[in-house]
């Protein structure tokens, strides 16, 4: 989990496969700055080792993402995929694709979504609830969404 949303998220995911399904799922997260003191290092948690999942909750332009492969790749291990709760479907760096697209291009992994934007707006709209929130979303759907979406 990519520090600073991801940690909740993976660690809320480890515990209910643990108490949901018995699988023993270890978890880790990068820090925003090394520790030279304490256990020190970037990593905290399980050791990087085998397949890695990363969970997040969006993708904006891949940074994080990025910043966590290098991580993983450093420590010998491979990105196994990526998990985000919320695809915001919002146009890349380099065209009309995706954001989700191009990590998933350049990093060769699947990139999956719990939710999107189109299916959160669709039940917004068809709650009849929230008219306000629903309006400033189609505004930055419109704005800053891609042409494209997985």
């Amino acid at each position: 989990g990519p520090a600073y949303k991801g940690i909740p998220l993976v660690s809320a995911m480890s515990m209910a496969l643990a108490a949901e399904h018995g699988t023993d799922c270890p978890w880790a997260f990068n820090r925003k700055e090394a520790k030279d003191h304490g256990e020190g290092g970037m990593i905290v948690g399980a050791p990087l080792a085998g397949r890695v999942l990363i969970v997040d909750d969006v993708i904006s332009a891949g940074t994080s993402v990025a910043e966590s492969v290098d991580l993983i790749e450093a420590a010998g291990a491979k990105l196994a995929g990526v998990l985000v709760a919320l695809d915001r479907q919002e146009r890349g760096q380099n065209d009309a694709r995706s954001a989700v697209q191009e990590v998933a291009e350049r990093h060769g992994v699947a990139v999956t979504a719990i939710l999107t934007l189109d299916i959160l707006m669709d039940y917004l709209q068809q709650s009849g609830e929230r008219e306000a929130d629903l309006a400033a979303m189609a505004d930055y759907r419109a704005e800053f969404g891609a042409a494209t979406s997985p």
